[in-house]
């Protein structure tokens, strides 16, 4: 992979995981805010925060496997080109005179 792809993976990573970060933690305000807060931004922090949580959840998880995805085909591109040479290579054997 090229240092632009791997800046831009890891700020994708970087992103998904304060989306993650931000929805437990606002999670967690309402919950330690529960009677103080009227019900309206309550409701609102949660929706946010479930929806914060689930985005930065799903971003993580394409990004992996797209992550997994890419270096497999990266590493098993050479391989196969190696096995196509080596089965088309001579044997050794002479050519026959009918």
């Amino acid at each position: 992979m090229n240092t632009q792809t791997q800046k831009n993976s890891q700020r994708i990573m970087a992103a998904s995981a304060a989306l993650v970060v931000l929805g437990v933690g606002m999670n967690i305000l309402v919950m330690q805010t529960l009677g103080s807060l009227d019900a309206a931004s309550v409701i609102l922090a949660l929706f946010l925060g479930f929806w914060a949580f689930v985005l930065g959840n799903v971003v993580l998880i394409l990004s992996t496997v797209w992550l997994f995805v890419r270096r497999k085909l990266m590493t098993s591109e050479p391989m196969s080109g190696m096995q196509q040479t080596a089965e088309h290579a001579p044997i050794g054997l002479s050519a026959m005179c009918h």
